[in-house]
This record gives C-alpha cells, structure tokens and sequence, in this order.
C-alpha cells in the first residue's frame, strides 16, 4: 500500500501494515507509547483517530501527536 502525500510524493507502507498506526513506535519498560508524525498543519486521518480511541479505551498504551523533535523531548522520550 502506498500513501500520497500533500506535496504528491507517496510513502511505502509495509504489506501488512494496519491503517492508522502511529508513525513510531516505543516500548519503554513494557509500556507502548505511538508517536503519530505531523506538519505543523496535518491533520490525523480518521483511521489514526480510530486507533487513538481503542488505544486509549483499552489503557494498553498513550498515543501522542507531535509535530517537532521539542514534542518528543517534552515527552521525555
């Protein structure tokens, strides 16, 4: 599966990748952390908004947008 992106370049996804998984993923001390990558204006498709929601209902880990390396040093990552 390849995605377009705005600029009209498009971006390999893995054979079996599942829609709306986060950019990065981390496991730190057994605890999942995804970190979805965005543009100081993009926006989360609504399959990154689904996987936000049932990841976050069910307590298995902390979905994070960020839009800088600032965002992600915030988190202490």
């Amino acid at each position: 599966m390849a995605v377009v992106k705005s600029d009209g370049t498009f971006r390999s996804m893995p054979k079996h990748s599942k829609n709306g998984v986060p950019d990065v993923l981390v496991v730190r001390d057994g605890w999942f952390i995804g970190l979805e990558v965005k543009t100081r204006t993009g926006k989360q498709s609504e399959a990154q908004k689904i996987f936000e929601r049932d990841l976050m209902d069910k307590g298995n880990g902390e979905y994070h947008l960020v839009r800088s390396v600032d965002d992600v040093q915030e988190l202490g990552l």
